[in-house]
């Protein structure tokens, strides 16, 4: 999951690196406030917490994709037309970064 927050000079996107998963682990790694700077026009904005939003890691959508592709060619040559079982992959890498930007977006910490 790729965390992220607008930036309100330039209205580009500035990423978080942070490996939290949930805005508590962010809060715990950060503290409730910390500032940020954009990297586009060189901003410093201090920003809570809660600001800060999630989005789906395409990268990781990517890599199931072509893992399930690979899994499905090399289970379609020993196990006939069950190997096509390998397209479900990806959708478990896409369900599983879609669950995890929802959770980390419909929690919020007290401000």
């Amino acid at each position: 999951m790729n965390l992220y927050k607008h930036c309100k000079s330039c209205k580009d996107d500035i990423v978080i690196k942070s490996s939290s998963v949930t805005r508590p682990d962010l809060q715990m790694e950060k503290g409730t406030e910390f500032q940020i700077n954009c990297q586009n026009c060189g901003n410093i904005e201090k920003v809570h917490v809660n600001d800060i939003k999630g989005e789906p890691n395409k990268t990781m959508i990517l890599i199931g994709l072509v893992l399930g592709v690979v899994a499905t060619a090399i289970m379609w040559m020993f196990f006939g037309a069950i190997g096509t079982l390998g397209a479900i992959i990806p959708l478990l890498f896409w369900q599983q970064q879609m669950s995890a930007s929802k959770t980390f977006n419909s929690y919020l910490v007290k401000r």
